[in-house]
């Protein structure tokens, strides 16, 4: 089981929304994921309650996240995904210690690098090395984006190839209770969605599909 920690220690900067499509891309590839969120305003938990169909989540307390984790692997999980909030108990910090990969979904603003270097010293305090995913880039803004790898460049931190974009389809989704990739599966969301998720198991070391489950016979 491979353990993945979204965290930023700024508001907004799409924790739930990276956290949701993750754990839904898993599931379209055929794993058995679970979200774990323990942002004390449950978005991830109440995402997943309006649906029927999985992911499934539950909203913890950091303290019960050793708990559930061990509860998981026993159950055969294949990938949990803890979603954080924004100076909530520790629970940053505690979801980083526990994580086979961090990620921090970074928006390309003044604000949001001002933000990053709390986040990194949480990381650093965790002893994990963050990989920083930009997101809610304007379409097209190039030299947007350049410049944010450039600054990214100088931080304690790796930054992923791939990029969310700022899509009309991932708000669209998240209001409906699905995913992009569910709502508009040829779009340019659900694309960036793909790469995101791709990138994300390459780095886990983590098979694209689930193993056919042995015969009880």
């Amino acid at each position: 089981m491979k353990v993945v920690a979204v965290l930023s220690e700024k508001g907004g900067a799409g924790k739930t929304t990276l956290t949701i499509h993750l754990a839904t891309a898993a599931h379209l590839a055929g794993l058995r994921v679970m979200v774990l969120d323990l942002d004390p305003q449950g978005s991830a938990y109440q995402w997943a309650s309006r649906r029927s169909d999985p992911p499934e989540a539950e909203a913890i307390a950091p303290v019960a996240l050793t708990g559930w984790l061990e509860r998981l692997e026993s159950a055969g999980a294949d990938l949990v995904i803890l979603d954080t909030g924004r100076d909530s108990n520790n629970a940053g910090y505690t979801a980083a210690q526990a994580a086979d990969l961090v990620l921090v979904p970074c928006r390309a603003s003044g604000f949001d690098f001002l933000a990053l270097a709390r986040t990194l010293d949480l990381c650093r305090l965790a002893g994990r090395r963050p990989n920083v995913i930009l997101n809610a880039l304007r379409p097209g803004a190039m030299r947007a984006e350049a410049d944010a790898r450039e600054a990214l460049a100088e931080q304690d931190c790796d930054i992923a190839p791939c990029v969310l974009h700022d899509r009309v389809d991932f708000r669209n989704a998240s209001m409906a209770a699905q995913s992009a990739q569910e709502l508009s599966p040829t779009s340019k969301a659900a694309e960036e969605v793909a790469t995101l998720y791709k990138w994300t198991v390459e780095q886990l070391e983590l098979s694209t599909t689930r193993k056919p489950e042995k015969s009880q016979t």
